[in-house]
């Protein structure tokens, strides 16, 4: 989830005059607020009053900040997000500056911390260092004795223990369908473009950008000093697009009880003879192998064919390469600009490369030991009275959930005392854990970034396998607490909001209601709505992945969904590029009803208040405002193509169009008529939620 600065206002009589000359304002009799507290709220300045609010909102509330906030080079998008996370930002690299400067005791929280960032920001050493910190690892010298398929086997098991993503994925999670116990998922992988769709599109901008990828290929093996042919670039490439090909889809892997497939080693091992599975698990370290989750059966079905197939020598090109793609921006300069060429400038657009100390914190925060850095954030930046007011609207927001599902009129009662129960058994967790992560026995030093690297997968792993023969941590956080985000956990069935989120605009104990529940008050209704969305709505009030429904309101479900996969489906962001409906499904579902829970949260909170007008807006017109406005963004063609191939969320303005138009709260509030752009014809509007 993702914002702008408090702005300034036009001059007041010209406003006024413009606004009050817009037939859908709302009359009200009711005085005139103060403008120094508008200010504090709506960027009343950012709005392009030309535009009429029926034809296209997202406009009227943005206009003129996007003509005003092109996209900086060194971003492809630039939006209210970026704006938080860069003041945040300020706050981290101060951190950084201390931790790493103070020569703390070994394995502290201010030495790993520390050392890690001095080891980012050595650039001179890496270039200084060149391969050699690669060369230590052995991953190339491995990956390039392969000879038969249990070579093969043998570097997976040494690859994947230390962060390389070759061939398939390898991981401890909660178990979906016992979330009492932890259990080992295998899963396709390998690529290393974003998707499947990226190998066979067939529109131009795919067609350059697999060959630009080819190109990056050749350009990453010079450097290590190997000159390779088009024919073995060919052949590297071939195995990739081989299992894009056996891989399924984004969509499909919406499905998660498609992906739930039990099996035993020894299931596995005979289903796929090529690989010798029982090695694999011995030499990764897996001890309980009684259940291992195969998310797609069929793809290492065709992965056996596959080494069959393929000559060795290709195989063992291609996870040479895998090492490489991997290590591409812990090394030498030199490689990272090369990096930087395809993967921002060519896939997104950017022309700029980030200063040094601001990809260091989104390393970090991408990181094992993200929350360590989100820990000395909360112990500066982070008011408890906050935190107390969004548990309150938490509080506000589910009881009106709660009476939501009570008047659904296509919900049959069994069904309505499941939905009950599941949104009675959230859990919540704001602002930072209770219980901090130890990294007591993680080794890092100030001198070898990739050493680094490699020390904390190897760390994470470890820690994950240990866990499966421990019980299920409820405890633990999977996003740090400064960044500005949240999310919904349905194998626990929990609602998470980081510090990071609970700060202008997003929220500010001085703002009316109106702006905190359209924002606030929406992130939180979004959250509590995915344990309702076609996802979501899998898993039971206890988190596990099951049935609650009757087959009459599992198809009366799909078919409202149905309508919300068709709506986004013509949405077009550029000439021929539309938005996925189906990929998009559950985020769309969640702004949706998100919103909706919000608003009528707000209508509550305004119970026994005197209604007011500010720039001659309502309490619900400057509701929608403060909603439209958290969503603005400029954003280059590049990053727009990649987000809607590769993105489960629309981009901000259809998140914001998309939303109001089927929200007859909205029509009534700026007189949405019949017909306008901002309104679904009627018999494609859907209640879900």
């Amino acid at each position: 989830m993702k914002i702008a600065p408090i702005s300034y206002l036009f001059l007041f009589l010209i406003i006024l005059s413009i606004l009050y000359s817009c037939s859908t304002h709302l009359k009200d009799d009711n005085p005139i607020i103060d403008k120094a507290l508008s200010e504090l709220q709506l960027e009343f300045e950012y709005m392009d009053t030309s535009i009429n609010p029926r034809s296209d909102f997202y406009q009227y509330c943005n206009g003129t900040w996007m003509m005003e906030n092109p996209v900086p080079d060194d971003k492809s998008k630039y939006s209210t997000f970026n704006v938080v996370d860069d003041k945040i930002k300020k706050h981290l690299r101060l951190i950084l500056l201390d931790v790493s400067h103070n020569g703390d005791s070994e394995g502290s929280d201010e030495q790993i911390l520390g050392d890690f960032y001095t080891s980012f920001m050595d650039t001179l050493n890496r270039n200084d260092k060149g391969t050699e910190p690669l060369d230590e690892t052995k991953l190339l010298e491995y990956a390039a004795s392969i000879e038969n398929s249990d070579g093969i086997v043998n570097v997976l098991s040494y690859h994947h223990p230390r962060g390389i993503n070759s061939i398939f994925n390898f991981r401890i999670d909660i178990d979906e369908k016992n979330n009492s116990q932890y259990v080992a998922y295998l899963s396709q992988g390998g690529l290393g473009l974003p998707n499947k769709g990226y190998y066979f599109d067939e529109d131009e901008r795919s067609i350059t950008i697999r060959a630009d990828y080819k190109q990056h290929i050749s350009n990453v093996f010079d450097w290590n000093g190997v000159s390779l042919s088009e024919e073995e670039v060919a052949r590297i490439y071939g195995i990739e697009e081989a299992l894009a090909e056996a891989s399924r889809s984004q969509e499909e892997n919406r499905d998660d009880n498609a992906k739930y497939n039990p099996y035993t080693v020894k299931e596995i091992a005979n289903e796929n003879p090529t690989i010798n599975w029982h090695k694999y698990f011995d030499k990764i370290g897996l001890k309980n192998k009684s259940k291992i989750i195969v998310q797609q059966p069929e793809y290492f079905k065709r992965l056996g064919e596959l080494i069959r197939e393929k000559p060795i020598n290709d195989w063992s090109l291609y996870m040479q390469w895998r090492v490489l793609n991997e290590f591409e921006t812990a090394m030498t300069t030199e490689l990272l600009n090369e990096n930087f060429d395809f993967y921002s400038k060519t896939m997104r657009g950017r022309t700029t490369m980030k200063e040094d100390w601001e990809r260091a914190i989104a390393t970090i925060t991408g990181s094992p030991i993200n929350e360590l850095l989100g820990k000395k954030f909360v112990e500066v930046k982070f008011s408890i009275d906050d935190k107390a007011k969004v548990n309150e609207m938490v509080d506000h927001i589910t009881a009106v959930f709660d009476e939501r599902i009570n008047d659904l009129d296509w919900m049959s009662e069994p069904t309505k005392n499941k939905a009950k129960e599941k949104l009675a058994s959230f859990a919540r967790k704001l602002g930072f854990p209770d219980k901090w992560k130890s990294y007591e026995d993680l080794q890092i030093n100030d001198s070898n970034y990739l050493e680094n690297i490699v020390q904390l997968s190897l760390y994470t792993f470890k820690d994950k396998l240990d866990k499966l023969n421990n019980a299920i941590d409820k405890s633990e956080w999977h996003m740090p607490p400064h960044l500005v985000n949240a999310y919904y956990n349905p194998v626990l069935n929990e609602i998470v909001f980081p510090a990071g989120i609970m700060q202008n605009p997003f929220f500010d104990a001085r703002f009316e209601d109106a702006v905190n529940y359209a924002r606030m008050g929406a992130v939180i209704g979004h959250e509590l709505t995915h344990g309702f969305d076609d996802q979501g709505s899998r898993y039971g009030a206890d988190g596990n992945l099951e049935n609650w429904w009757t087959s009459e309101d599992s198809i009366k479900f799909s078919e409202k969904t149905q309508k919300l996969i068709e709506q986004y489906n013509e949405f077009e962001v550029l000439d021929g590029v539309f938005i996925n409906g189906k990929l998009t499904l559950g985020e769309n579902i969640a702004d949706f009803g998100g919103l909706t829970i919000a608003y009528y949260a707000y209508l509550k909170s305004l119970e026994g208040t005197e209604r007011s007008v500010i720039n001659g807006f309502s309490n619900e017109q400057r509701f929608f405002i403060a909603f439209g406005q958290v969503w603005k963004n400029t954003i280059k063609e590049d990053e727009l193509i990649t987000r809607v191939k590769t993105d489960y969320h629309s981009p901000g303005k259809y998140r914001v169009n998309g939303t109001l138009s089927n929200m007859p709260e909205f029509f009534s509030a700026f007189n949405i008529q019949e017909g306008d752009a901002m309104r679904q014809p009627s018999d494609k509007i859907t209640k879900i939620w």
